[in-house]
């Protein structure tokens, strides 16, 4: 499987309409979200959003043992040890570009599919 920690796919439906398929691919750390894969998630969702072929969205994630389980706890944990007690930006823009991708994800004008097998936690309740 491919490395990247989100893999998309659009599957035919009939009548020219799809549907989109984001799928979590770090299984490792039993997909846990990186500030890179909200990022990837909400640059590919404000594409489907516009696209007026795509009638929902499947979340799904690689593997059986989680589909997600939380936030990148470890990425987080590094970046306040190498921050201390100074600003810790990495934190605050996974926190806050985490929240806003639930908030589009909550308001978003086509169906959502959530296909949570496995842990879910976290960030993964906010998918």
């Amino acid at each position: 499987m491919s490395e990247q920690p989100v893999l998309f796919s659009e599957k035919a439906c009939g009548n020219g309409k799809k549907i989109a398929i984001a799928t979590l691919n770090a299984e490792k750390a039993l997909n846990s979200l990186s500030l890179e894969m909200v990022d990837m998630i909400s640059a590919q969702t404000a594409q489907w959003e516009a696209d007026d072929s795509i009638v929902c969205i499947l979340l799904d994630s690689a593997g059986d043992r989680a589909f997600a389980a939380g936030g990148d706890i470890r990425m987080l944990y590094e970046s306040m040890v190498e921050c201390g007690e100074n600003y810790n930006a990495y934190a605050t823009d996974f926190f806050s570009r985490e929240y806003v991708l639930n908030h589009r994800l909550h308001n978003f004008p086509k169906p959502i599919i959530a296909w949570g097998n496995g842990f879910v936690m976290g960030g993964g309740m906010g998918l």
